[in-house]
């Protein structure tokens, strides 16, 4: 089945290597070109001066991006489809109870202007963000399974290598790499995602059978950037963001298969 954290922790260096190459080029490229006509009577200051001064950039523009990512990358684009706070008391227990599980604290539930359900980390503070016809549609535990999977966004710091992933692909819009890495951070985070939901709920079922309804009632009603941070979407190919759906719920059913095959053993 594989283990998606152990993949997340092998693409971020490979972003991050790529970002900071493509940065100490470019940089590179610069300063070569002030300093040309120093060369000939001072080449190694000027080596030294080059290499230096490129080190010294690249790091910063990582950092920077990093920063961007963090704060602007998705926040801007979800900000405008979070309403106010979500009514269901019962929910918001939910909610709570699962927090506390995974020790994340400053959570607020809020109510989604969009049929679906995700969430929101921007400077300290922590949304998820779950529409009322995803709740009247599914089961207490296909709602619960769902708010565990987007705590553990919350949790894992997504929104961070997400942002920065995304904003490195639009940078380097030439590079490859960092199209097909962009993807598969994305897609890694999601199953990474899956999987934490299924440790604090014990519900891997719950959790396929609200990937399929999410997919089939309200997927269509999610065009432009932001159709891709919310759960239940199908994707296919290197390029795709998201994981296939079907092998999705397959590693579902077999974490339930694998749970009961524990308990009979146990």
């Amino acid at each position: 089945m594989g283990n998606p954290s152990r993949r997340s922790n092998l693409l971020y260096p490979i972003l991050s290597s790529s970002v900071f190459s493509w940065s100490f080029l470019g940089t590179s490229l610069v300063v070569c070109t002030l300093f040309l006509n120093m060369y000939e009577w001072q080449p190694q200051r000027v080596i030294r001066l080059v290499f230096g001064s490129s080190l010294l950039a690249s790091f910063g523009i990582v950092s920077l991006m990093s920063l961007v990512a963090r704060r602007y990358a998705f926040p801007r684009i979800l900000e405008g489809m979070i309403a106010g706070d979500f009514a269901g008391s019962r929910l918001s227990e939910t909610c709570a109870e699962l927090c506390k599980k995974m020790n994340i604290t400053g959570v607020n539930l809020r109510e989604a202007t969009v049929g679906n359900a995700f969430c929101l980390d921007n400077k300290g503070r922590k949304v998820v963000a779950v529409s009322p016809e995803l709740v009247s549609s599914m089961s207490p535990a296909e709602v619960e399974a769902v708010i565990a999977h987007e705590l553990s966004h919350l949790k894992n710091k997504d929104s961070r290598e997400k942002g920065l992933a995304r904003l490195a692909k639009f940078a380097f819009v030439f590079d490859p790499v960092l199209h097909l890495v962009e993807a598969a951070v994305h897609r890694e985070r999601e199953l990474l995602a899956d999987q934490s939901s299924v440790k604090y709920t014990q519900k891997p079922l719950a959790l396929a059978s609200a990937l399929l309804k999410v997919h089939s009632a309200f997927h269509a009603s999610l065009p432009g950037p932001g159709a891709g941070l919310f759960v239940g979407r199908k994707g296919k190919g290197l390029l795709s963001r998201y994981p296939d759906l079907d092998q999705r719920v397959q590693r579902l059913i077999d974490m339930a298969r694998e749970m009961k095959t524990q308990t009979i053993l146990a």
